[in-house]
């Protein structure tokens, strides 16, 4: 099979394609390939800009949110719908206000925080520690920089501090506290009765009008969903494996990675201390270093000299030297401590100057290249595995776009043609499991032309196209398939409104009468907001009654599927409230008082802003 991959990869097609790609580069430069940046930025706000780039990560993020949620029901239409896109930009425009808000309040968030925040974030770490090649991955599959990323985490932490401080300095009123912990405590005398639709059964008489008329009004309850099959072709990255040729150059070269990346997992801990402040922060830092060289403690001076306030009162300590987190002179002055308690000469960066002490040193084991070769040898057969695959779908989309007919797709990688099962746009199995397949097969491509799908990239990785084998199109069902079914819906709501009936009688009753007196009703009971015994939904209804009036009751009605109550509160009693359900209480008002006041302050912030939208995003 791999010789046919071969030769689809790199035959004329291939040639024809890299010679475009090399004219365009020639005539009209690498824009012509990746575009053209537009310099003006489509959103501002207060005079400051919010890029494309952030609209389009953002709206990438959404979209993964959608496919996530709602896997095979994330169509295309929904994923690109102008929804979308608007709610993007009102949560830039919300976030961006928000920032100027703490730049305005001189909010700050010091270097180690950033880093400490870095380094916990758990979509960072693996076995408990930050992994360098886990951040960097992700921060480039979202369009960040090490240093725009850290900004936006610095935004986060003093949005985050501008909110807390808003939120957590709300208090209620002692009386406003006591008066709903006492409602939260109170408890409730009630009884009820209950009317089951079932009771009802032998009283109805569904006719073939009923019927008729339930199907009539219904007919969308009773769709046959829309269903194709088709057949198609895979190609899968592991079928390459076994026939990749490795060299004993491979195995040296795999082996000098192996070897780099374990050195990487070397554990480096490091602290500082940062003269920023002073007319000559040179000056100090060397007059720092040649009192530790006099035997002065590191960390008393850290803590006496040290202008990060993150960092001084833990003596300097910011924790593990990762590429990435901190500005490269700093990296690389880190990287040259060979011993714990080496201190670096003064190190210039952005933020000021520094001295770097290495704390802790943990170095990685290497293995030799014989004990880990047949570890290399799989790598390299991935690896090249990976790069022939990645030559197979630019030449699948060609082939089979050039193709009338599936198997000279199939003919041309020496494999087969499969057929699917029935297929629904809900269809979560076999090879529909993959959203995109499903969603390639219900493209117009597929069902209205009746060509070969686009390349489809599935969940495993593998590549697929398709070809229509049948289609059925959505449709109602016969009356006389689903007649059975109409005739137990209609029942059970007849039976349910004569259930209603007769409790809206005996409701009337009760309430002339003033009393519940009949033996079909519970025996009355004691309830708290908490109670477990009844219905979850009859005890909340208790507690939505009025309060009754002396020498009275309070009785209403409610329905819960095909199950009516008639339920009364004959007393209520005020519970006794403790010091902790006063404090959690009060816990609970505050934080929701705290948040209104934040959002009657964000809404002023918001109603004053200048915000101006471009082009389509205002649409």
């Amino acid at each position: 099979m791999l010789q046919f991959f071969r030769n689809a990869a790199k035959g004329v097609t291939g040639k024809v394609i890299v010679a475009v790609i090399v004219v365009a580069f020639a005539f009209f430069g690498a824009e012509s390939i990746v575009g053209i940046v537009n310099s003006s930025d489509p959103i501002e706000v207060n005079g400051e800009g919010i890029s494309d780039v952030q609209v389009q990560r953002l709206v990438q993020e959404r979209q993964q949110q959608l496919i996530q949620q709602l896997g095979e029901n994330a169509t295309p239409e929904l994923l690109n719908s102008a929804f979308i896109r608007q709610s993007v930009v009102n949560a830039l425009v919300n976030e961006e206000i928000q920032r100027q808000a703490t730049v305005d309040l001189g909010l700050t968030v010091s270097e180690a925080e950033v880093n400490q925040s870095i380094v916990s974030i758990g979509a960072f770490q693996s076995n408990g520690r930050f992994d360098e090649e886990a951040f960097r991955r992700y921060i480039a599959i979202n369009g960040f920089t090490p240093t725009t990323f850290r900004s936006q985490l610095s935004s986060q932490i003093r949005l985050e501090q501008m909110q807390a401080g808003l939120v957590q300095s709300a208090f209620e009123l002692e009386r406003d506290v006591e008066r709903s912990a006492a409602l939260e405590n109170q408890r409730r005398e009630v009884t009820y009765r209950r009317y089951n639709a079932e009771d009802f059964l032998g009283q109805v008489e569904v006719t073939d009008e009923d019927v008729q008329a339930y199907y009539d009004a219904n007919s969308d309850q009773f769709l046959n969903p829309e269903q194709v099959q088709v057949r198609y072709v895979v190609l899968n990255q592991s079928d390459l494996i076994p026939d990749m040729v490795v060299t004993d150059s491979d195995i040296e070269s795999q082996y000098d990675r192996y070897v780099a990346e374990t050195e990487a997992e070397t554990l480096r801990e490091v602290s500082h201390i940062l003269f920023a402040a002073s007319d000559d922060p040179m000056a100090a830092a060397e007059e720092a270093l040649a009192r530790i060289e006099a035997g002065e403690s590191f960390t008393d001076l850290a803590a006496e000299l040290s202008d990060d306030p993150g960092s001084s009162l833990d003596g300097g300590f910011l924790g593990e030297l990762s590429e990435g987190l901190y500005v490269d002179e700093f990296y690389d002055a880190g990287l040259k401590l060979q011993n714990v308690g080496d201190v670096s000469d003064p190190v210039q960066t952005e933020f000021g100057v520094h001295l770097i002490r290495l704390e802790t040193l943990e170095q990685a084991n290497i293995e030799s290249m014989d004990e880990v070769r047949d570890t290399l040898e799989q790598a390299v057969r991935e690896r090249k595995a990976r790069e022939e695959f990645g030559l197979l779908e630019t030449d699948m989309a060609d082939i089979a776009f050039q193709s009338d007919r599936i198997e000279e797709v199939a003919e041309s990688f020496n494999t087969g043609v499969q057929t699917s099962d029935w297929i629904n746009r809900n269809s979560t199995s076999g090879i529909a499991a993959s959203a995109s397949f499903v969603t390639a097969a219900f493209s117009n491509t597929v069902v209205d032309d009746g060509l070969i799908s686009d390349v489809v990239r599935l969940e495993n990785g593998g590549l697929a196209v398709m070809q229509l084998e049948a289609y059925e199109p959505e449709q109602v069902q016969a009356l006389e398939d689903v007649r059975d079914q109409i005739v137990d819906i209609v029942t059970n709501e007849q039976a349910t409104e004569l259930a209603e009936q007769a409790a809206t009688d005996d409701l009337n009753q009760v309430r002339s009468e003033g009393v519940v007196a009949d033996d079909r009703w519970a025996s009355p009971t004691v309830i708290d907001r908490d109670n477990t015994e009844l219905p979850s939904n009859l005890v909340q209804f208790s507690f939505e009654l009025p309060r009754p009036a002396a020498d009275d009751l309070a009785v209403e009605r409610f329905t819960a599927g095909e199950t009516v109550y008639l339920v009364a509160v004959l007393s209520v009693m005020e519970g006794e409230v403790s010091d902790d359900v006063r404090q959690s209480v009060g816990d609970y008002l505050a934080q929701r008082t705290g948040q209104a006041d934040y959002q009657s302050f964000f809404n002023a912030l918001r109603t004053s802003a200048d915000v101006q939208i471009s082009g389509a995003l205002s649409q």
